[in-house]
């Protein structure tokens, strides 16, 4: 379905792009026109204008070729060939028809405009040669004709070998013989890759970097000093109840390092702390003598969950604020905000009441229709139709429709108070216009 403009349409020297001109396949099918309307006749394959009271084309192709004195050919359709006749031609010495050695005007070149009307035709002498039979010589550069290909090289060329330094050495072993060999230091800048089921040995120390990269580099001896320096060393289980080992009794000598490792095998005192079976005792020092020097982990308290008391603490959550006062956590509710979610009421407001029941609230609109609606009419043979709404704004939604429910466009103005809708030429049956207040 076609869409209904009913005013003319500004582009404002925008362009149209991908626009396409009606087709019909004759002047009939087109119907009548108004001054300056177009269709593309699609059987003559040409654009066609109403013009004083008719469609003509206005595409400006030459329709018809006559051949013309000594030419023959012609026609009007398709590609069209105009030829020399060369056998009308009696008068050999005729200045309208020279014989070999003669000339004569030709047309060189036609132009014409975008429309295909001729604006300008050029022509130039043609000079025909004395005879029929002219034959051309090719001419060989300097006289000869021998080609010869450049290039060519018999002589016999030196061969240079030379060592790269720090990666490889030539020696001469004899007159026939050379050996190329790795000096005694060899420097590799790039990578070095050893391959082979046997072993390799360094009677030397071997240098590599202080800090590997990847898990199949090989570790450098301060590298691993450091990764076990104050590593975890499980040393066996702890008797709380007789402290043995001694751990907490001044052993002297004091051989425990830090990292040493302890699982308590009997209930007990750690120094001043009850410890139980199942607990872990972590030196932090080296030769430890106090608490202090411990940690303790307890393994005999579980976690709190939901069906389990133990240990655990609050924390906030969203909407939620948690604090502590004397090991006691005071929860509450946030109040929400735009970024934040927690309580909140509804209130009522324009057009929108809240009711509350049994903490559930209602909310309802208390607005009717007609107060965001309305709807005016262009009667048939009218140009205009106004809709007083009086919403008291210029932010509204105007449409116009026909009598069949299509839309159609019309130039609309708005005021405060009103909507206009206007066309250019009266219909025959009314256009309805609908209005709605926005905001």
């Amino acid at each position: 379905m076609a869409i209904n403009y009913l005013n003319s349409i500004d582009l404002n020297q925008n362009e149209l792009i991908h626009a396409q001109i009606e087709n019909q396949a004759s002047d009939a099918l087109a119907g009548t026109g108004v001054e300056g309307q177009l269709y593309f006749n699609t059987t003559d394959d040409v654009l066609k204008v109403w013009s004083n009271g008719s469609w003509s084309s206005i595409s400006g192709d030459i329709t018809s070729v006559t051949a013309g004195n000594y030419l023959n050919g012609g026609g009007n359709l398709g590609d069209i060939t105009i030829n020399h006749d060369t056998t009308s031609r009696s008068n050999t010495t005729s200045s309208d028809s020279p014989g070999y050695g003669g000339s004569f005007t030709a047309i060189d070149t036609i132009t014409t405009n975008a429309y295909g009307h001729v604006t300008d035709v050029n022509t130039k002498t043609v000079t025909l040669p004395a005879s029929d039979d002219t034959t051309y010589d090719l001419t060989v550069p300097n006289g000869t004709t021998d080609i010869r290909l450049a290039g060519s090289d018999t002589t016999n060329d030196d061969v240079t070998i030379s060592a790269t330094s720090n990666e490889t050495t030539v020696t001469r072993v004899s007159a026939g013989e050379l050996r190329i060999g790795l000096p005694d230091d060899v420097t590799i800048t790039g990578e070095l890759t050893v391959s082979g089921t046997g072993q390799s040995s360094f009677a030397g120390p071997v240098t590599i970097p202080q800090t590997p990269s990847a898990d199949t580099d090989a570790a450098s001896k301060h590298y691993v000093d450091q990764a076990v320096t104050g590593a975890l060393s499980y040393q066996g289980g702890y008797n709380a109840a007789t402290n043995t080992p001694n751990l907490d009794s001044n052993p002297s000598p004091n051989p425990i390092k830090t990292g040493w490792t302890y699982t308590v095998t009997a209930d007990g005192l750690f120094f001043t702390e009850q410890v139980r079976v199942g607990d872990v005792l972590i030196a932090e020092t080296d030769a430890p003598t106090a608490l202090a020097d411990w940690t303790t982990v307890q393994n005999n308290v579980d976690l709190a969950d939901l069906t389990t008391v133990g240990i655990g603490n609050v924390n906030p959550g969203g909407a939620i604020d948690v604090s502590y006062s004397g090991g006691t956590a005071t929860v509450s509710v946030e109040d929400s905000t735009a970024s934040n979610k927690g309580a909140v009421i509804v209130a009522g407001g324009t057009g929108i009441s809240v009711a509350y029941a049994s903490g559930t609230a209602t909310v309802t609109n208390t607005e009717t229709n007609s107060s965001n609606t309305a709807t005016g009419t262009i009667t048939a043979g009218s140009l205009s139709g106004t809709v007083t709404h009086n919403f008291g704004t210029k932010n509204t939604i105007v449409q116009t429709i026909n009598s069949s429910g299509d839309t159609v466009f019309c130039d609309i103005s708005r005021t405060t108070n009103t909507s206009v809708a206007t066309i250019t030429a009266t219909q025959a049956n009314d256009i309805t216009i609908l209005v709605q207040k926005i905001g």
